[in-house]
């Protein structure tokens, strides 16, 4: 319950399990009725559906009390769902990012979709709506971690010497095992590539005080897409870790998804 805002009861939360090439997306679904549009959130690095500090309950909240629909799921590897953590990598999670709005489209064609990602889950929004924009109503980009090949990098080198795994081509960090093939996918990824091409409305959110990725990768990100909305906030850190920033936020992409036609 969300004292103060639109919701005087929580909608509650439906548990979903999906078949992704024989493995089990786990997710979560907010459901309220009448409802015409529904996000789909992508978790970032490390994170899962609910992500750090209830980061993504709590937005959730905020849009079901709105009357918007979300969807959030767990990556392969990743919280609850199938998989080795040592096994993601972005070409997967965009494919399950189009297994799962497709899913969308064919049982609750009611809603216009929508995607957010959070940190390397905006990194996959971005890679998935190269290849398919049309799946997609608009994007929120929270803090889309464009650099994430040298954050995974500073990682890995921080961890090999002292943390090693019983797999030789793994990185051993706070008990996930990253591996080479990550890696290398990585290093050769343009994340800025294409970028220009994609006539989506979204709205890219990042916090000033954002020590993982700075305050100028999203300003760069939105500056290569034709319809975005570049906001930085003072004060506010990578995973806006301030309850009036979270509610705020919740509110300010409830905005967003509303005002799209």
């Amino acid at each position: 319950m969300l004292s103060g805002h639109s919701a005087s009861v929580a909608t509650p939360i439906t548990p979903l399990a999906l078949d992704f090439g024989g493995q089990q997306l786990i997710g979560s679904a907010h459901l309220p009725a009448a409802a015409e549009h529904a996000v789909l959130m992508l978790h970032g690095f490390t994170g899962n559906r609910i992500e750090y500090t209830y980061f993504f309950v709590t937005l959730a909240r905020v849009l079901a009390a709105r009357g918007i629909a979300v969807f959030r799921f767990d990556f392969l590897g990743c919280g609850e769902s199938d998989g080795e953590f040592a096994n993601i990598s972005v070409a997967s999670q965009v494919a399950q990012t189009q297994h799962l709005l497709a899913h969308l489209a064919a049982n609750y064609p009611q809603y216009a979709r929508h995607v957010l990602g959070f940190s390397m889950g905006g990194l996959v929004a971005l890679q998935t709506a190269l290849v398919d924009s049309a799946a997609m109503r608009s994007m929120t980009l929270l803090a889309p971690a464009a650099n994430l090949a040298q954050l995974v990098e500073s990682v890995a080198s921080a961890n090999s010497a002292a943390h090693h795994t019983d797999r030789t081509d793994c990185v051993d960090f706070l008990a996930l095992e990253i591996n080479q093939t990550f890696r290398q996918e990585l290093a050769q990824l343009a994340p800025f590539s294409g970028l220009a091409t994609l006539n989506i409305p979204t709205l890219v959110v990042h916090g000033q005080l954002d020590q993982a990725v700075p305050v100028e990768i999203g300003e760069q990100v939105a500056a290569c897409l034709p319809q975005a909305t570049f906001e930085a906030w003072p004060d506010a850190d990578h995973t806006f870790a301030r309850r009036e920033y979270r509610l705020q936020l919740g509110e300010r992409i409830a905005d967003f998804v509303l005002s799209r036609p």
